[in-house]
């Protein structure tokens, strides 16, 4: 029994001696390092055997979002700055990231990043592509031709990232900052327009307030030509019911009417006056 343990003691000693396994995690590739360089395998996500004088350095091959900031000069030859952000992961054939793990020098945590493949093999060719495809715009054209860029640079980028270990999608284009000259005039010309929609809402309004006011001028004058042809009826109906006759009538009962009041009045019609012989007789009293 006792010598089964030594056995196996001896046996564990040696193992650890000679090597271990380690694990490879997911969304990770990983090659082994020993003092004659890089084993030729590229080893996939696992368990895997590693010798005594051997060293396990692992690639990150995850999928990460990035952002590069570009200073552009346009064809009008004015200055901005823009954010490109984009997904990258580090993918490629085996040829190419055996290539690129002997580019890379590890740290000593034997961990290659996205950052550091992205420094070495992309950062130069995204900005340099940005400038390239950015700079064939004017300022005005930049502000009109978001979706128009984004696709550009997709494809000017994607060809030429074809032979790195990288590869990556959804580009967009973010945080444009302006040169102050033109972040005044586009501010200049928000104003202008803003100043012009509240005069014309103003117009509007003081136009309504016309329309309104001619509608209630419009209603009285309705309301007094209705009144004043009320009246121009009245009075011609009354007009036409006024003959000579009745005229006379009216004369006669006012002169019977008087005649009953018993004073010593005498009523003279107003077309005897006219009369020579009432005017001598009437004189001679």
């Amino acid at each position: 029994m006792k010598l089964t343990t030594k056995l196996g003691t001896v046996l564990v000693l040696a193992l650890g001696l000679s090597g271990c396994y380690q694990s490879i995690p997911p969304a990770t590739k990983g090659k082994l390092l020993s003092s004659s360089g890089y084993s030729p395998e590229v080893l996939s996500p696992g368990r895997q055997w590693v010798g005594m004088n051997e060293r396990l350095v692992l690639l990150d091959t995850s999928t990460k979002t990035y952002k590069e900031n570009v200073k552009v000069i346009l064809s009008d030859k004015l200055t901005l700055n823009v954010d490109v952000r984009f997904s990258g992961r580090i993918a490629g054939s085996s040829k190419v990231i055996n290539s690129m793990f002997n580019d890379i020098k590890a740290g000593n945590d034997k961990y290659i990043s996205f950052d550091e493949v992205y420094k070495v093999y992309g950062q130069m060719i995204v900005r340099n592509k940005t400038r390239e495809v950015i700079g064939d715009y004017n300022v005005d054209e930049v502000h009109k031709n978001y979706k128009r860029l984004s696709q550009e640079l997709t494809l000017s980028m994607s060809d030429a990232l074809q032979a790195t270990p990288l590869e990556i999608s959804n580009i967009t284009l973010g945080n444009i900052q302006y040169p102050s000259v033109v972040t005044a005039a586009i501010e200049m010309t928000e104003k202008r327009r803003l100043d012009i929609e509240k005069e014309k809402a103003n117009q509007a309004i003081e136009l309504l307030k016309r329309k309104n006011q001619q509608a209630l001028a419009l209603a009285d004058y309705d309301i007094e030509m209705t009144k004043a042809k009320a009246i121009r009826d009245k009075n011609r109906i009354i007009g036409e019911g006024i003959t000579e006759a009745l005229i006379k009538l009216k004369q006669l009962e006012v002169q019977e009417a008087m005649g009953k009041n018993g004073n010593s009045s005498v009523f003279i019609p107003y077309e005897a006056l006219n009369n020579s012989g009432l005017n001598h007789k009437l004189f001679n009293k």
